[in-house]
């Protein structure tokens, strides 16, 4: 069976073993800037990014998949390789054990105090 990766990653009815999901705001200038230090896009030549791939994946995967699109590389996924700023991530999207965990929502809200924190339903449950 084909699943997105959305499907198979994020929070959802249909599986409980993915807690969390993080929805950032890619349309800052800044975040721009960020996405520019991607190894999956061409901005990074490969000699670079050979520094920062596991050597048993890099040239039998990565090499040969990381411009040619498939189910595992789709343009829908990065790896940057400096921290993201808590700025940009807007939501936290929880599933039904973290959201009924206040402490474990108090930490996700103190680690990042920016963001809305909301349930599968659609509920900010932390502003």
């Amino acid at each position: 069976m084909e699943q997105t990766k959305e499907s198979r990653f994020m929070p959802s009815l249909a599986q409980d073993f993915v807690q969390i999901w993080i929805i950032m705001n890619w349309t800052n200038k800044y975040a721009k800037l960020l996405k520019q230090c991607d190894i999956l896009s061409e901005n990074i030549s490969l000699k670079d990014a050979k520094e920062f791939v596991h050597p048993d994946v890099y040239d039998n995967f990565f090499v040969p998949n990381r411009w040619n699109k498939d189910i595992y590389f789709t343009d829908r996924e990065s790896a940057i390789l400096f921290g993201i700023p808590a700025k940009l991530i807007e939501w936290i999207l929880v599933w039904r054990k973290y959201e009924k965990d206040k402490k474990i929502l108090k930490k996700i809200k103190e680690l990042l105090p920016y963001a809305y924190i909301c349930n599968l339903d659609g509920k900010v449950v932390i502003e």
